[in-house]
């Protein structure tokens, strides 16, 4: 693959970013890795294609593909509604905005969530990120935030009645909370003997271990002064984020699903259920831009920039091909901390790439992007 390392050094040379690292696969193997820029604006250590980045909402599709799994031995049927799962859940509210007073206005949700609907973000489930009203409920009851492990902000009521409409939310959080109840396993402990054993991803985990910490990348802020290291978010064990991992790991999943299910003879999803993935779950619904409520955290993002896109089981799918390449049908998705991955298999390929900023949809980590998956479709047209 010409031209990619000079790509990434471009857009970390001037200062627009602390560090990138990408990655290019087919069903078969490895393409490309390369990596630029340092891991810590604070320190010298060169980034590099082994470190450990947060991969935030990355884990949306790993979470997935063990509930799908799960699925497959008849323990989940997509379409019954959660509560037959999590019967705490059966007296849900919708949040429909505040009194004058400040206290919430709550209704009843016209049906009950089912499993599909939280892996499709279609369950009324939101992140107060994006959701004026969820933020207003976060701050004015100071509960925790919608995505924190194990936090009141998982009793959340619904933003909007369940199939009513698409939008980012906490539902694969919700996912996570069925998969540990049928399989007895926390999700650290699931991944790792379902997933994470079986493809060989020895450099993914919730909780870094110590003996590998030297390195893991850190988080940038972009403020008015520049940027600046930030404390790491935490490190929950939970559906939606929590993650962390290596461009190596990541691509091996992500061949996984471009040879169905299978990798090195490990087979982690029967073909059907892969191909599943890659249709359209939400009629016609469609995946809308998200209005940024914390501008500090993310900034408005649409990552079908521009053009139509609907959801699969795990990821966004193209309606029309992008600008810089990507053919419709291909799937996609991204990681708060602005790592962004596609899986093309009319290609037959796979990429990720990622930096370490907030807020989210940074203006210079999506420009990368961009410039990077250009010369990757120029790289397959040579």
């Amino acid at each position: 693959m010409q031209n990619i390392d000079q790509i990434l050094e471009k857009h970390i040379a001037g200062g627009d970013l602390p560090c990138a690292v990408a990655g290019i696969a087919n069903a078969d193997g490895t393409l490309y890795m390369g990596a630029a820029g340092l891991r810590s604006l604070d320190a010298s250590d060169a980034m590099t294609t082994d470190t450990i980045f947060a991969i935030a909402s990355m884990t949306k599709a790993i979470t997935t593909v063990a509930t799908l799994q799960l699925v497959e031995q008849g323990l989940i049927d997509l379409d019954t509604p959660i509560t037959a799962y999590l019967p705490d859940l059966e007296h849900l509210k919708v949040l429909d905005g505040f009194h004058d007073d400040g206290k919430p206005m709550l209704s009843s949700p016209k049906s009950s969530p089912t499993t599909r609907q939280l892996l499709t973000h279609t369950s009324g489930y939101v992140y107060e990120i994006w959701n004026a009203n969820g933020l207003q409920r976060v701050a004015s009851e100071q509960i925790d935030s919608l995505f924190a492990e194990g936090g009141d902000g998982m009793t959340a009521p619904l933003g909007f009645s369940p199939g009513e409409r698409w939008e980012y939310g906490i539902g694969i959080d919700w996912a996570g909370v069925i998969v540990e109840t049928l399989s007895g396993k926390g999700l650290d402990v699931y991944f790792q003997d379902h997933i994470f054993a079986p493809l060989g991803m020895h450099d993914t985990f919730y909780k870094v271990p110590d003996e590998k910490a030297a390195r893991r990348a850190a988080i940038h802020s972009r403020t008015e002064a520049g940027l600046t290291v930030t404390p790491h978010l935490g490190e929950p064990v939970s559906g939606g984020g929590g993650l962390s991992s290596t461009i190596t790991d990541y691509l091996r999943f992500m061949r996984a699903l471009l040879n169905q299910g299978t990798l090195d003879d490990a087979k982690i999803l029967q073909p059907d259920t892969v191909d599943m993935m890659f249709e359209n779950h939400i009629g016609d619904l469609d995946v809308t831009p998200g209005p940024t409520q914390m501008p500090t955290i993310s900034n408005d993002f649409d990552m079908g920039f521009g053009q139509p896109a609907k959801w699969g089981l795990g990821f966004l799918l193209h309606e029309a091909q992008t600008e810089s390449g990507r053919p419709k049908g291909s799937a996609s998705w991204a990681g708060l901390f602005n790592s962004y991955f596609w899986i093309d298999r009319e290609n037959d390929l796979c990429a990720v790439i990622g930096t370490q900023v907030l807020p989210f949809y940074d203006t210079h980590a999506v420009a990368m992007l961009k410039d990077f998956e250009s010369a990757v479709y120029k790289n397959l047209e040579s």
